[in-house]
């Protein structure tokens, strides 16, 4: 028996099935022994499923294509630990990041929330001529805080809520204003890059143009403003 608090990572996906092996191989390379992987499929038609079929300690949830705040929401809804880590299936976890984060825990007793240091990497050089592309790759300059980074513990969400299912992009940022307009602490961050996100031109953002994201940014903002 370990000792260790249970972490539930939550890896929403949809026809990732050409990353999604590294972003699993990854966290079962942190050498830490009290985890639970939960994949909810968001009604990806590629091979993703015959690719999970190997792992057969992972919860896995196929859904009807919501989006990822819902997705996301089914695999809290399922989850059994006191805290919570985030891996989007086409990134990956560098070595000993859970460890790093749970003794910053350990360190820091009041602490409910801890990043890290994160990286936008281009799958190929074609991608640093696509201006929405190399605008995604400078986000990592203003939004220190990244979610996916994070590790949370369960009982933010059980206090402030689930992620907003009505932001199809930035729902993390919406929960990381809402918590912070409550006034949790996000400004805990371990200053070493241990999660890399791969910019690959079909990442959810990349969808929409910068306006569009900005004008996502601003509902945030206002909405954080408005709250009680």
């Amino acid at each position: 028996m370990t000792n260790k608090p249970l972490i539930s990572i939550m890896m929403p996906t949809y026809n990732n099935g050409k990353y999604i092996k590294q972003a699993i191989e990854s966290i079962y390379a942190q050498n830490y022994d009290n985890i639970e992987i939960i994949v909810v499929d968001d009604g990806s038609t590629d091979n993703t499923k015959e690719i999970l079929k190997q792992y057969k300690d992972i919860k896995y949830f196929y859904i009807e294509h919501k989006g990822i705040p819902f997705a996301r929401n089914v695999a809290l809804e399922n989850s059994k630990g006191e805290y919570i880590a985030f891996c989007d299936s086409d990134d990956y976890w560098l070595p000993n990041k859970i460890n790093k984060q749970m003794q910053y825990f350990k360190d820091h007793p009041n602490c409910e929330i801890v990043f890290t240091k994160y990286e936008n990497f281009f799958e190929n050089e074609n991608l640093k001529t696509n201006r929405r592309a190399v605008y995604e790759k400078k986000v990592e300059d203003v939004f220190k805080q990244y979610l996916p980074s994070s590790i949370v513990k369960k009982s933010l969400f059980d206090k402030y809520g689930f992620f907003d299912e009505n932001f199809n992009v930035s729902e993390d940022t919406e929960f990381l204003y809402r918590i912070f307009k409550k006034g949790i602490k996000v400004n805990n961050i371990i200053p070493e890059v241990l999660y890399k996100r791969r910019i690959h031109g079909k990442n959810v953002s990349l969808k929409y143009n910068t306006d569009a994201v900005k004008k996502y940014i601003a509902t945030i903002l206002r909405k954080g403003v408005l709250s009680k």
